[in-house]
């Protein structure tokens, strides 16, 4: 009921109080939104209405431009309208819609109108698709509503988990080359789409002190996201001093850190609105992570670079002034404040025997499914900053990954050899370490917070690489109790042959019988030591989850492995393993057909260091005796 209908009616004037309360209520902004009453429902917006906008074009001057509504277009994804805008002034005739200022506010009438966030290639006019500022709204709003509802849940049912996909313990590159499943290395979805043609303005990804080839790794991964990066630098000193502290305006710089420190990725957008000590902006997604956790910093724009496809802002960071925590199809928006925790990193590199060596260090977002790319474009780029590497190379990299509550796991280990040498070496030799962090970020058993990574690389040149060209035993027969000896014959690349002798004592409990025994390079070692405990490839638990990956980075390129296969001690029920268990129970399970049962078995392993790193397999058949006579002399 109305206030002027109730008045009709000759209602009492405090029911008229009460009812003017209700129908204000209804127009109150929740705390912390703007008022539906600043800005307009696209209901309203009507063919010929012309508005202005607002950007920065060069430093951090406020320029506005001109907007003329050519059309509405519902529903060009679901829930989502387009306004069709025609632009014109701040010699956007020349340079058409500009990369970088995604989320220009336009305003009708005082009223804000929405954020420019699409646009076409190769367009001859500035006709740019506008996102409504109600549906930025409306999308922000809903994505805190399911960030305070999951950390209701995460009181209740425990931690929260960001990936659901159930991510392999396999460290790619260091077991093995086949892929492992869910690798984060893969492209991520393509945030956004065409929407009549227009697709949402690429956000330039600015990169400071980052190579060609660092880049273009980067270019790779991020591209089908919708963000584009390219070679940039930092502001000098005078003007962060200066603008650094300058406040979030609409129409100002918005920089989102990716990563801070030696070297510096972070991507150019431009705020709407800020109301509050809430921002919101770009008009688009960033990289459509929905609930985010990202440094959110004030930004510096040099010049404007005009192209005939989409012409792009290139500017620098300044400083972080909060945490974008929210990325959704119509907007990013953070809040202003301290900024974000995020992931310490160092690495130090050194390149030959009488060089310098140099630490650089960096702080990444803890982004699950950005953290492995990151890590491995700053690896990358910390190489390349040395020049070019020898055509032929050997690398020692020891990194130590720190995690909150468990042990450090650490990569020592030595790679050579031709899958690091070229331009795809530096990926090959940090894979491994990328990997190890992927597999804690993502998994689907726990959160795990990983506290920091240390990375040190040291490159020689020349490729010290060994493969196993013979094996032979000092005796086909062994007794219990006593040693098998046996001897590898290695052929080093470019070099002499050599000898290395493995001593493996044989338990005393051992049975009788023909054996096997397989001399190895590390990356066998591990597989045999995987396949013969299958349930550790489905941890159950984190514990179970670090177990697997120490399996895996233990074993030392370096050595020669002595395998030799033991009886069956234990069963893995369930993926619950179940070591040492008597036979008599072994035999139980055995008969239980509704309880699945695996063996586990175990190999008796020696390993002898070499000075190289060792590839290839072979195997030798000898027997377990009881007397083996005069022969029993040669291993006493």
């Amino acid at each position: 009921m109305s206030i002027a209908s109730a008045r009709r009616r000759g209602l009492p004037t405090i029911w008229l109080l009460a009812a003017g309360l209700c129908l204000a209520a209804t127009h109150v902004a929740p705390a912390g939104e703007p008022a539906a009453s600043t800005y307009w429902d696209v209901k309203d917006i009507r063919p010929g209405m012309k508005g202005k906008g607002r950007t920065v074009m060069v430093g951090s001057k406020l320029e506005e431009f001109e907007a003329e509504v050519l059309g509405v277009m519902k529903d060009v994804s679901p829930g989502r309208d387009m306004v069709l805008c025609r632009l014109k002034g701040c010699q956007l005739e020349h340079s058409g819609i500009i990369q970088g200022m995604s989320g220009s506010p336009i305003y009708i009438d005082g009223k804000l109108l929405g954020a420019v966030a699409f646009a076409w290639e190769f367009a001859k006019d500035p006709i740019a698709g506008v996102t409504p500022f109600s549906q930025m709204v409306q999308y922000v709003r809903s994505n805190d509503r399911r960030i305070a509802a999951e950390s209701k849940e995460r009181g209740v049912r425990g931690p929260f988990h960001a990936s659901t996909m159930r991510i392999s313990p396999w460290i790619e590159g260091l077991s093995g080359d086949e892929p492992a499943p869910g690798m984060s290395f893969q492209p991520l979805p393509v945030a956004g789409g065409s929407s009549g043609g227009m697709t949402p303005i690429v956000t330039p990804l600015a990169a400071s002190g980052f190579s060609p080839r660092a880049l273009a790794m980067l270019g790779e991964r991020l591209r089908p996201i919708g963000m584009a990066p390219m070679a940039g630098g930092a502001a000098p000193d005078r003007i962060v001093k200066a603008e650094g502290d300058r406040p979030l305006a609409p129409g100002s710089p918005l920089r989102i850190g990716l990563v801070l420190g030696d070297f510096d990725l972070s991507g150019i957008g431009t705020v709407t609105h800020v109301e509050g000590n809430r921002v919101y902006g770009f008009g688009h997604p960033m990289m459509s992570l929905g609930a985010c956790e990202l440094p959110m910093m004030t930004g510096y724009i040099h010049t404007v670079y005009p192209r005939a496809s989409v012409s792009m802002k290139m500017g620098s960071p300044l400083k972080v002034v909060g945490v974008l925590d929210t990325d959704v199809s119509t907007s990013v928006a953070g809040r202003l404040g301290p900024g974000p925790d995020m992931l310490p990193m160092s690495v130090r590199v050194k390149t030959g025997r009488y060089a310098d060596d140099h630490t650089y260090r960096v702080q990444i977002v803890r982004e699950p499914t950005l953290m492995p790319t990151l890590i491995m474009s700053v690896l990358t780029n910390a190489i390349d900053t040395e020049g070019n590497l020898p055509e032929e190379l050997t690398a020692k990299l020891n990194a130590t990954i720190r995690m909150k509550g468990f042990e450090p796991i650490t990569l020592s280990d030595t790679f050579s050899g031709p899958r690091y040498t070229g331009q795809m070496g530096a990926s090959a030799l940090f894979n491994p370490l990328a990997s190890i962090v992927n597999i804690l970020a993502r998994n689907s058993i726990e959160s795990v917070r990983v506290e920091s990574v240390d990375c040190d690389v040291q490159i020689e040149p020349g490729r010290r690489v060994a493969s196993i060209e013979s094996v032979r035993l000092l005796s086909d027969q062994v007794e219990p109790g006593h040693i098998l000896r046996g001897f590898v014959t290695l052929k080093p690349h470019k070099g002499e042959r050599e000898t290395v002798e493995i001593a493996l004592p044989i338990p005393e409990d051992f049975p009788v019988g023909p054996c096997e025994v397989t001399f190895c390079d590390a990356i066998t070692s591990v597989r045999r030591t995987v396949r013969n405990d299958p349930a550790m490839l489905e941890p159950h638990d984190i514990a179970g989850l670090v177990r697997a990956l120490r399996v895996q980075t233990d074993p030392k390129r370096t050595g020669v492995y002595m395998h030799v296969q033991a009886p069956d001690r234990g069963l893995s029920i369930k993926g619950q393993p179940l070591p040492n268990l008597p036979g008599s129970v072994r035999s139980v399970f055995a008969t239980r057909r509704e309880v699945p049962a695996t063996p586990i078995r175990s190999d008796l392993v020696q390993s002898a260091a070499t000075p190289w790193v060792v590839e290839g397999s072979q195997s030798l058949r000898f027997t377990v005796v009881k007397d083996a006579g005069l022969t029993l002399s040669l291993y006493r």
